[in-house]
């Protein structure tokens, strides 16, 4: 891989990472204080994240103008993140469910088994050159 990439990849990953907190403090409120069921919380927290996720990739990561291509690359980014929501619940379901993990952790699991699959998906067909 280039340099580059790791660069990206590591801003990428703060931008995860700070995606991530919104993600839990959303899915905690909705989930705790709404009473919500957590894969509707999910769902609702994962809308929120990944559109700030998109704003902060498209100026930061990916180094591109907000409005250049914003709505086609918006779009590419939501379908990536479709499929990393799909993981994500399935996952989290999976691990809530079966092995009695507590939604949290098993939520922060499901977050870090994303990452691939959000980041090599955005860098190769939504933020492209």
């Amino acid at each position: 891989m280039k340099k580059g990439v790791f660069s990206q990849a590591f801003k990428f990953a703060i931008v995860g990472v700070v995606n991530t907190l919104i993600n839990l403090v959303v899915l905690y409120i909705f989930t705790e204080f709404l009473g919500v069921y957590y894969l509707v919380s999910a769902v609702f927290a994962f809308i929120v994240a990944v559109t700030n996720s998109f704003i902060l990739n498209k100026i930061w990561t990916f180094k591109e103008d907000i409005k250049h291509k914003a709505a086609s690359r918006y779009v590419k980014f939501i379908i990536v993140s479709i499929v990393a929501l799909v993981v994500n619940l399935v996952f989290l379901w999976v691990m809530v469910e079966y092995f009695k993990m507590w939604y949290m952790f098993a939520q922060v699991l499901a977050v870090i088994l994303n990452f691939l699959i959000n980041f090599f998906g955005n860098k190769i067909w939504t933020f492209r050159k």
